[in-house]
């Protein structure tokens, strides 16, 4: 039984589909849990304390572990879902003695600690698909323990640790299995794929640079385009999907690799597509060649416009002067843009939030300004950095290793004042493409940028769709339909569960 919590649009749910192929391909039966956190830490729409307990279900997946009586129990287990998660387990182990792995971003980052819980009986530390089916099979008693790779056990009360096993060949793996997802998203609305694993950068605050520090240099692969093309083609015939979202980090970078697949997506797909890239190296026949496949928008991870900061604390190549040459770029070739903006950065200060208001509002082809707020991960160098700054206790590491309920899309840091400024710039970016030059200036200035906090979340979200029927964003739209489907199942299993 696999068992996950949170939003589907992200890579570690992704990875899930992957892995119940993997499983079904060798005779196992699949059994998945699923919840998705609605209004949770999780949900990157509306937050509320109030309404996610309302709709939450905690004996959901004891429920389903007494049902069904599984011979082992998967936790994909993030960061933020972390402590839900050994909750959950230790729930579980309270009714019944069954096997129960940790697996995902959090405990390969911290094996050592989540194994400190003696409801976690084994956590896989990387890499999950070649990993499993040995460890089920050492679970059965068919094989030794041992022989799993990127494994923690225990042996006579102690912990110990396999060697970590070699990365997995992606062109070797099976199609992932969309049903999984099915009941609670819509691929017709919307195909995820991911077409490559890690990122050849080593941005100090990402979760892919953790996971590469767990493989070294190698960690990053991208399929063959043959592979990228028979998932694309099964997933066009058997669900009709209107677009495509690629997740991968990026997918520029090689033009060789991305001329052949655009040729050929534009030929046998044809579906228009969403896609991130990168800054780095990022020029004029990279945007023709994305806007001739079908590519109607590119997401660029900028952060912030203060390149001391992007430098010295993020670790990025790229300056600002970079970045405006890339989009200009996107400008020349008719190609909308989006660029994720990251709040909370160490040592980042007002007059950064208003270099970003000035430099935002000349950007012609841009989309939407995607607001985050940064997340520490326990391994992550930025964590030395915020120490540094004051923006984090001494002994972060060891609190963050314990998780922690807070998300991209959630301000969990800094004083009330400093939230309250932050709150403030995030409203203004989410909505500045909408506006005229000097009215974000007038709201920008003094104290005005207060009122925005007052925005309710619900206009708040009209005032972003209004922008993507402007820009014709099909992700957005394709996301309202998806999230109504969220929120509406979450209800009616909270109504199922009252009767």
């Amino acid at each position: 039984m696999i068992v996950y919590r949170g939003r589907y649009h992200i890579r570690e749910a992704l990875d899930l589909e992957t892995l119940a192929a993997v499983l079904r391909g060798a005779g196992r039966q699949v059994r998945f849990v699923y919840d998705p956190d609605c209004f949770g830490a999780t949900d990157n729409v509306l937050q509320s304390a109030l309404l996610a307990r309302l709709l939450a279900r905690p004996n959901r997946v004891p429920a389903a572990v007494a049902s069904w009586e599984p011979d082992v129990i998967l936790f994909q287990v993030l960061s933020n879902t972390y402590r839900w998660c050994l909750e959950t387990a230790e729930h579980i182990k309270g009714q019944k003695a069954v096997p129960i792995v940790f697996m995902g971003l959090h405990p390969s980052l911290v094996p050592t600690h989540v194994m400190r819980h003696a409801c976690v009986d084994y956590v896989i530390a990387g890499e999950m698909e070649g990993v499993v089916a040995d460890l089920l099979e050492a679970i059965a008693g068919r094989r030794d323990v041992r022989e799993a790779g990127s494994l923690y056990y225990r042996c006579g009360g102690e912990v110990k640790s396999t060697e970590p096993a070699k990365l997995v060949d992606l062109d070797a793996l099976p199609l992932p299995d969309k049903d999984l997802f099915a009941p609670y998203v819509s691929h017709r609305s919307s195909y995820c794929a991911m077409v490559s694993r890690g990122c050849p950068y080593s941005c100090s605050f990402c979760e892919e640079t953790c996971s590469k520090k767990l493989y070294g240099g190698k960690y990053f692969r991208r399929k063959s385009v043959d592979t990228v093309m028979a998932e694309l083609a099964a997933g066009k015939q058997r669900h009709r999907f209107r677009e495509v979202i690629f997740k991968d980090s990026y997918l520029s970078g090689n033009k060789a690799w991305l001329s052949e697949l655009m040729g050929r997506y534009k030929k046998e797909i044809g579906a228009p597509f969403k896609c991130f890239c990168t800054v780095t190296g990022f020029d004029l026949e990279t945007a023709q060649m994305l806007k001739d496949g079908g590519c109607y928008s590119v997401e660029f991870g900028l952060q912030t416009w203060n390149d001391e900061i992007r430098s010295k604390i993020l670790n990025r190549r790229e300056s600002s002067e970079d970045a405006l040459a890339a989009f200009d770029c996107c400008s020349k070739a008719r190609l909308r843009y989006d660029v994720d903006h990251m709040f909370n950065l160490p040592y980042e200060s007002r007059d950064d939030h208003l270099l970003g208001v000035e430099r935002y509002g000349q950007l012609e082809y841009l989309g939407r300004i995607k607001v985050h707020h940064l997340v520490y991960y326990p391994t992550a160098d930025i964590v030395a950095h915020a120490m540094e700054a004051g923006d984090l206790p001494a002994g972060a590491v060891e609190s963050l290793a314990e998780g922690h309920e807070s998300d991209f899309y959630d301000q969990a840091t800094g004083s009330a004042e400093h939230r309250k400024l932050v709150a403030g710039f995030a409203a203004l970016y989410k909505v500045l493409p909408l506006l005229p030059r000097r009215v974000a200036r007038w709201f920008a200035a003094g104290n005005r940028i207060r009122w925005l906090t007052w925005i309710p979340s619900p206009l708040m979200a009209v005032l972003q769709a209004v922008n993507a029927l402007r820009c014709r964003d099909l992700r957005f739209a394709a996301y309202v339909s998806i999230y109504s489907r969220k929120v509406l199942h979450s209800i009616l299993r909270s109504h199922t569960r009252s009767k």
